[in-house]
């Protein structure tokens, strides 16, 4: 080991809240003149290959056991301005385009006794995708969206209800499709609509794409002001 490496144990959770460490370890890395080597941790609920590299970050699947620095001990302060540099770890054939794509978080962020700020329930849900119906069919610069969802009820439904153009995403290629969406959600023209009040996945993707994120007030008693992102309000 050499004095300019660090290693850290990253978190086994979803592929947002790596991604936010894999953010801020960056910036504390250049800023530092350090390169990292990160622990891509999995679990028996959380279990995702790692597709996606950083610069000065060396993403590996087994843990060493030396010298590991806990991200949460770093008192890490990410810039705005920051130009994060990554690059996605397959390849595939992205001719599309779309003004416009739609995160829809269901499952585990709803839940019927909320816990915290970042979870919601049923009826608050069904109130944002109202909201966002009306605001993707009024809005005259949106010409084109999709939409990516862990629920697929919930693309057929709001595809139905909304006059512009759909645009339908590929999944025929050889990976998982956290991945491929993850992916779409840092490709759209102009911006990210997080339909839930709180998605780190959608919230780290427009980060790495510098596109607005369009959410909720309420989402600003989530943990979403940590992230720094460009954040635009629908309501």
């Amino acid at each position: 080991m050499t004095d300019n490496i660090v290693y850290f144990s990253g978190r086994p959770d979803g592929i947002g809240n790596r991604i936010e460490q894999l953010i801020n370890i960056q910036e504390y890395c250049i800023e530092n003149n350090l390169h990292c080597n990160y622990s891509w941790n999995n679990s028996n609920f959380r279990n995702y290959l790692p597709l996606i590299s950083f610069d000065n970050i060396e993403i590996v699947n087994t843990k060493n056991s030396n010298n590991i620095k806990n991200s949460s001990n770093i008192k890490f302060n990410r810039t705005k301005d920051f130009r994060i540099r990554y690059k996605f770890d397959f390849n595939i054939n992205f001719n599309i385009k779309y003004d416009t794509i739609i995160h829809v978080r269901a499952t585990d962020r709803l839940n019927s006794n909320i816990k915290n700020e970042d979870y919601s329930n049923i009826t608050e849900l069904n109130i944002f995708i109202e909201k966002i119906i009306n605001y993707v069919n009024n809005n005259t610069e949106i010409n084109t969206y999709t939409i990516i969802s862990d629920d697929n009820r919930y693309i057929d439904n709001i595809k139905n209800r909304i006059n512009k153009q759909f645009i339908t995403l590929s999944y025929d290629y050889n990976i998982p499709n956290e991945w491929l969406d993850y992916y779409y959600l840092t490709k759209p023209e102009k911006n990210i609509i997080m339909c839930c009040k709180f998605s780190s996945y959608s919230i780290t993707a427009a980060v790495l794409a510098n596109k607005p994120l369009l959410c909720f007030k309420q989402s600003l008693k989530s943990n979403l002001p940590r992230y720094k992102a460009n954040v635009q309000f629908i309501d």
